[in-house]
């Protein structure tokens, strides 16, 4: 299987972006369980599926009951494009395992097996914004992420050189205050808070908050000319 056909496979699933990498230089920041095996698969594909604008345009103040359905459902949606194409990869005696798309293996911090929005950046599928998600030129932050993990040779996509600029839509629009002028500056800890106070708000029952995805500029596209990147060409959208 080529990466050609990979990618082609992974939109006809569902997929809304599709990128490749090598993670070579991030297994020792994979989880225990994972690491040995993962040393042996070098690859990794970066899959994101976009949540739909009308869902997160009902979002006002806080997250809601319709944008909780659609999240659950894209994380299942991106487990089961992962799972379909590791099978597919097995079948052509490479090895591949797909990585759950929102497993939390630790809460305190909380992580997840790998960390999917690196493994997006250095598949060249967008860049890390202020708001500390990916931010693709396309979908900006409505996106959710999985990866694929793999030892099946594919050529890597290249990074994209681009940042957010002036804009600060999202830091307008976080009720935390958590979002500074650089994504450095991201104050992960009040983040943290503000949706766990969600979650505990009318029994809502999941840490999530989905404000600074809805207010991205690409919702929907910006003329290029219009937004903020250091004025180079971006190739690779996924």
């Amino acid at each position: 299987m080529t990466g050609k056909e990979l990618k082609k496979t992974a939109r006809e699933l569902g997929a809304s972006i599709v990128g490749f990498c090598r993670v070579d230089d991030l297994v020792e920041r994979f989880h225990p369980e994972i690491r040995d095996t993962a040393r042996h698969l070098p690859f990794a594909v970066s899959i994101g599926v976009a949540l739909p604008k009308v869902v997160m345009d009902s979002i006002i103040d806080r997250p809601n009951e319709i944008y909780k359905f659609h999240y659950r459902m894209t994380n299942t949606q991106l487990d089961n494009i992962a799972c379909r194409l590791a099978q597919k990869i097995s079948q052509t005696d490479y090895c591949a395992m797909a990585i759950p798309a929102s497993m939390v293996v630790s809460r305190y911090p909380m992580i997840g097996h790998v960390n999917h929005r690196e493994i997006a950046y250095k598949a060249g599928l967008g860049w890390r914004g202020k708001n500390n998600l990916l931010i693709n030129v396309r979908f900006g932050s409505r996106l959710r992420l999985t990866t694929l993990l793999t030892d099946l040779e594919l050529e890597p996509h290249k990074m994209v050189d681009a940042d957010c600029g002036r804009c600060q839509a999202c830091m307008e629009r976080c009720p935390a205050e958590a979002i500074g002028d650089t994504a450095e500056q991201f104050d992960l800890e009040k983040c943290r808070n503000q949706v766990i106070r969600f979650s505990r708000e009318n029994n809502y029952g999941y840490q999530i908050c989905g404000l600074c995805l809805n207010s991205c500029p690409p919702c929907p596209p910006a003329p290029m000319a219009r937004w903020p990147i250091r004025e180079k060409e971006i190739k690779n959208d996924g």
